[in-house]
């Protein structure tokens, strides 16, 4: 047998000898989303420093923050530092610190834009951990790739995230939400990572505090169940809505949810976009319509001006068109597929699943109603789902992007919601209506 040279040993001993680098790295808003970002980090060595080396890109010079230790249930050290003093609509990069004085590699984010300028959302949700033993786990490793392959100001999480109750390869919740951390690296290391939480963070022997732990956000309301946050002419509020089908808000949040919705209208923000686990609107025969939350939130959306609604839970996609009147008239407003203007009515979708099939029938959804329901714009059953939406000061579009195992990514479902009327915006862009 051939005997290895002595500094190739030397190498080998050396790298078995060299400490874990910083892992579950993610971004967050906790203040000023054009002025500020949120690094949370791990290491298993806890006498790290928390520190962030950080620059606007094209700079050759650093600049350092410093933060501590962030209380979680994680081994080792959870790293959280707020860098401020950015600069709105800008491109930094940073790098987190390890052990040994060594630094992690570097990655870059943006920071949101002044009102008038664009950026990209995307939400995803119902991801599952990869590599299930159950196989149900179909397109996660897919969906965190395509969306890293994207260029977002922010995420949107969703919620339903590990699925502990059926998937305990890790051992406890901890180690399963350290890996669920590190399975979304991929995507977490480039925009601010801003969560509303599932039935299963809440209900299914989870916890909101094991996630929120790890997740800096707003102070909103209720320890930090509802929050809110501004990005460009954008407003969006993450709502804790859990219960499967039955089950209201209690009024305490539902003036809150009103209160912040009239001071983002009348600060002049031009989309107010809540986003929530479970949907009013579903016809998915796991997860149909909560019904109580679209009798509780549908007014208040309407009484503001909500054009688009995220959520989640149903192992499908599903769009209405614009709706007005939720839950007792229910005036659908423009029957057009790809264009809604000024005066049409809230648009609500249900995006998922986000790599993990559903545990009840094994697979996607089945559709409760065939026909669709008439308030059904378009609604899918055969892949994986995650949202992209491009907004502007005068109009957003949304694309719905499609992913399964084996074959790229693509653009399932698309519409624009326009300030203006669809008529001048295909206009300046020579569509014509169908």
């Amino acid at each position: 047998m051939q005997k290895l040279p002595a500094l190739a040993l030397l190498a080998c001993a050396a790298a078995a000898q060299a400490p874990p680098a910083p892992d579950q790295i993610h971004l967050a808003w906790t203040r000023d989303p054009s002025t500020t970002v949120t690094v949370v980090w791990r290491t298993l060595d806890t006498a790290v420093p928390s520190a962030v080396e950080y620059r606007k890109q094209g700079e050759n010079r650093w600049r350092r923050a410093t933060g501590g230790p962030r209380p979680s249930g994680t081994e080792g050290r959870l790293h959280e530092v707020l860098v401020q003093g950015l600069e709105p609509g800008s491109r930094y990069e940073y790098r987190v610190a390890g052990p040994q004085g060594v630094w992690s590699s570097v990655y870059s984010f943006l920071t949101a834009p002044r009102p008038g300028g664009a950026f990209e959302a995307v939400f995803v949700a119902d991801t599952g951990l990869d590599g299930r033993l159950d196989g149900l786990s179909t397109g996660t490793r897919e969906v965190v790739d395509a969306v890293a392959q994207c260029d977002p100001t922010v995420i949107l999480w969703g919620g339903d995230g590990a699925y502990f109750d059926t998937d305990k390869r890790f051992g406890t919740l901890d180690k399963t939400i350290d890996s669920w951390f590190n399975m979304v690296m991929p995507f977490a290391v480039k925009a601010p990572m801003m969560p509303t939480y599932g039935n299963h963070e809440i209900f299914l022997k989870e916890g909101y505090l094991f996630w929120a732990d790890r997740f800096p956000t707003p102070e909103g309301l209720d320890n930090r169940r509802y929050y809110s946050f501004d990005v460009g002419d954008a407003h969006f509020v993450s709502i804790l809505a859990a219960d499967s089908e039955k089950g209201a808000l209690p009024e305490t949040v539902l003036r809150w949810i009103d209160a912040d919705l009239e001071k983002a209208r009348k600060s002049g923000r031009k989309w107010l976009v809540p986003y929530l686990h479970v949907a009013p609107f579903s016809d998915g025969s796991n997860h149909p319509s909560n019904l109580d939350y679209r009798r509780q939130l549908g007014p208040i959306f309407e009484r503001h001006g909500v054009r688009l609604v995220l959520s989640a839970h149903d192992q499908s996609y599903e769009r209405t068109f614009p709706l007005r009147g939720v839950p007792d008239r229910m005036e659908i407003t423009s029957h057009a597929r790809d264009c809604y203007g000024a005066g049409d009515g809230t648009v609500y979708l249900k995006v998922g699943p986000g790599g993990k099939q559903s545990n009840i029938n094994r697979g996607f959804a089945e559709f409760k109603t065939n026909p669709p329901p008439p308030h059904t714009a378009f609604r899918d059953n055969t892949a994986h789902h995650f949202a992209r939406l491009f907004f502007g000061p005068e109009q957003v579009r949304v694309q719905i992007v499609a992913v399964l195992r084996g074959k790229p990514a693509w653009v399932q479902d698309e519409f624009t919601y326009t300030l203006g009327s669809c008529a001048e915006r295909q206009s300046r862009s020579g569509m014509s209506r169908p």
